[in-house]
């Protein structure tokens, strides 16, 4: 059992160190603001390099006019995400928790049954809901500007039960099963040190690694100056946003939770997010029906 938890040692050891944070913290993390802006970076400095490596990806499979033809719709998708947030905030959160959820499971578990794979990714979303629901409800609020997501966010934590008792059963194409050892610790960590910190753990050290090194295989070029300056980008977009169009909101002032760094991390990772992710998609079902064995 031990080796089939040695890949997963860095997101275990980060788990530890953030559990015993909370547990002697003395405070409530949730509420610390240089706390919650310290996790929006660690997500964000994690998160963007894996999504930035999508340009050699287009650069691999399209040349000339198709290159800029599909780098102007990978853009597209981002603004259409960006006008979503902005119409419909409600359909845009739980549009995007659904779709992350397909996401962290195909990519995770690439080679597992897509029920297994589904109920992997959404144990990732909708875990926290379950186990610190005021706590998230506020976070969505912030995200969204819509209040009172105390109900919806409840509703939708309890798909995490039966996604982790299906993750937890033992299955013939994952035998050992690491998955209980590894939704134990989010659990945990969500539980003693908030949901943000488990998922920075999560996102940080399990599947951004694991993402960029599979998807790099994909690719000649070893370089990655483009994914550190298209990071560096969104980056300095982010702190331009939080400097001069600051979130405020008394419902997340009276938590201690700083809105503006909070707010447009995830919308920035959301922006991101829904091009990348259907990038991956694309080419995933582009290599199987041409026979690919890359994916």
């Amino acid at each position: 059992m031990l080796s089939t938890l040695r890949p997963f040692s860095l997101y275990l050891g980060c788990a530890v160190l953030a559990l015993l944070f909370g547990l002697t913290s003395g405070a409530d993390t949730n509420a610390n603001g240089a706390f919650v802006t310290a996790l929006c970076l660690v997500i964000l400095v994690a998160g963007l390099p894996h999504g930035a490596f999508d340009y050699y990806l287009l650069s691999e499979r399209y040349h000339g006019a198709m290159f800029f033809a599909a780098l102007a719709g990978y853009i597209a998708l981002a603004g259409i995400t960006v006008l979503l947030w902005w119409s419909l905030p409600l359909m845009f959160l739980f549009s995007f928790l659904v779709y992350s959820a397909f996401h962290f499971g195909d990519s995770d578990w690439h080679t597992q049954p897509t029920v297994r794979k589904w109920a992997w990714g959404i144990a990732i979303v909708a875990l926290p809901c379950l186990l610190a629901t005021t706590t998230v409800a506020s976070l969505f609020t912030i995200i969204t500007g819509v209040a009172d997501l105390v109900q919806s966010t409840q509703l939708f934590g309890l798909l995490a039960i039966p996604a982790v008792i299906y993750c937890c059963w033992p299955s013939q194409t994952l035998s050992p099963n690491p998955m209980p050892a590894l939704i134990a610790g989010y659990g945990l960590v969500c539980l003693a040190a908030g949901p943000l910190a488990a998922f920075a753990c999560y996102f940080a050290c399990l599947h951004s690694p694991f993402h960029l090194r599979r998807w790099r295989q994909h690719t000649a070029d070893g370089s990655l100056f483009a994914v550190y300056g298209l990071t560096a980008l969104v980056l300095l977009c982010i702190a331009i946003l939080v400097w001069w169009y600051p979130v405020a909101w008394d419902q997340a002032s009276r938590a201690g939770i700083d809105p503006s760094s909070l707010r447009y991390t995830f919308l920035a990772l959301a922006a991101l997010t829904v091009p990348h992710m259907t990038l991956l998609f694309s080419l995933q079902r582009n290599d199987k029906l041409a026979g690919s064995p890359q994916t």
